[in-house]
């Protein structure tokens, strides 16, 4: 049997929606925990040059994801390889299971789970 993790929030997801909620989580010291999913980094990962991103005429997709992952660790957030592989919001706290076998317990949860 896996460990349990508790947190007050839990981010499933690791784009820039998951990174930035980790930002701004972080920043109350809520202590958030972000599970990265399958593809840490999101779809800005596969993505060569973005060229809305304010503050910069263009970057690459990956530094760009880099960047924001370290901004987050940086604020405070606990950064997780895992895959969440169910989610219970009937009741609280919310419980998700992680492939890993690990279990989130969490009092508010954020989906920010991107196109995939």
């Amino acid at each position: 049997m896996g460990e349990t993790k508790k947190t007050r929030v839990l981010i499933i997801g690791s784009g820039p929606a998951g990174y930035t909620a980790a930002v701004y989580s972080a920043r109350p010291m809520l202590n958030p925990v972000l599970v990265q999913g399958i593809q840490p980094g999101g779809q800005l990962t596969i993505t060569t040059e973005v060229e809305n991103w304010p503050g910069r005429t263009a970057v690459e997709g990956p530094e760009l994801m880099v960047q924001m992952e370290e901004h987050a660790r940086a604020m405070g957030t606990e950064i997780i390889s895992d895959t969440i592989t169910s989610l219970n919001l009937g009741d609280r706290p919310f419980v998700a299971l992680g492939d890993s076998g690990t279990t989130y317990v969490a009092d508010a949860v954020i989906l920010a789970t991107g196109a995939q």
